[in-house]
């Protein structure tokens, strides 16, 4: 059934590349970092290749029927292409090689499809420029300490003082440092590589937590390894994969 969805999209694809589109107006990718993208002699491939620029208005249309992205490549040793996947994460899904002038080079993956090497594509030249969902990112939010959970012993603790949740808040900067508060101001950096993360963070002021839970935090911070990030939620593994502290999404009502 996927295959037939899947050569339906490319079938209708197609159609839609042969459509004339100079009064369509350009559809701004989801992904900030690929907005503009010098590829084929273009100093904005999705823009200028109208029909780059007709596949993700495609794309676009169908956001909520299917998840699609638009990578630029290299293959024959040096020439520009770019990459179609019309299923990402299916377990049996395509990606079709395209050149610059849109012409569909092969279809790779599936159960039938040809191997990646069949235009010699080099995987080092891969690079995702378009996507048609929302990848969450730790830097989408600020974030407030839930809970603190023991897989080990099946236990979960919320900051919880006289019968109210604490809140201790933290939030994580592009550039790479980060902020955050409760009793105290804390300031810090951090590092995060393909779920792997470290953290550095202190207090600014000296503020005495007779709660202790400030302090839990901030070492279960320093002591990161790893980070799941949700749409609502991030969950930061530290010392070792059992013990995680949850973070959830913090709603500005919640500070008033």
């Amino acid at each position: 059934m996927k295959h037939i969805i899947s050569y339906s999209i490319l079938s209708a694809l197609c159609c839609l590349c042969m459509m004339s589109c100079s009064k369509q107006e350009h559809v701004s990718p989801l992904d900030p970092e690929a907005e503009k993208v010098c590829h084929c002699g273009c100093d904005d491939a999705l823009l200028q290749l109208e029909w780059l620029r007709n596949t993700v208005t495609f794309m676009e249309t169908h956001r909520n029927d299917f998840r699609a992205e638009i990578s630029i490549c290299k293959y024959d040793g040096g020439k520009d292409g770019f990459l179609l996947n019309y299923c990402v994460s299916c377990a049996d899904g395509t990606i079709t090689l395209v050149d610059c002038e849109g012409n569909i080079l092969v279809t790779m993956g599936g159960i039938a499809g040809d191997g990646y090497d069949v235009y010699e594509i080099d995987p080092e030249s891969i690079r995702c420029i378009y996507r048609n969902y929302h990848i969450p990112r730790i830097t989408d939010h600020r974030w407030y300490l839930a809970r603190f959970v023991d897989r080990a012993t099946n236990t979960s603790e919320a900051p919880m003082w006289n019968g109210h949740l604490q809140y201790y808040v933290i939030e994580f900067n592009p550039d790479g440092t980060m902020s955050g508060g409760g009793v105290n101001i804390l300031q810090g950096t951090y590092n995060l590589d393909h779920g792997n993360i470290s953290i550095h963070i202190q207090t600014v002021t000296e503020m005495y937590d007779a709660t202790g839970w400030e302090d839990r935090m901030i070492d279960a911070l320093n002591a990161a390894i790893e980070c799941s990030i949700g749409e609502d939620h991030i969950r930061i593994y530290y010392n070792y994969t059992n013990t995680y502290m949850e973070f959830r999404v913090l709603d500005e009502s919640m500070e008033d």
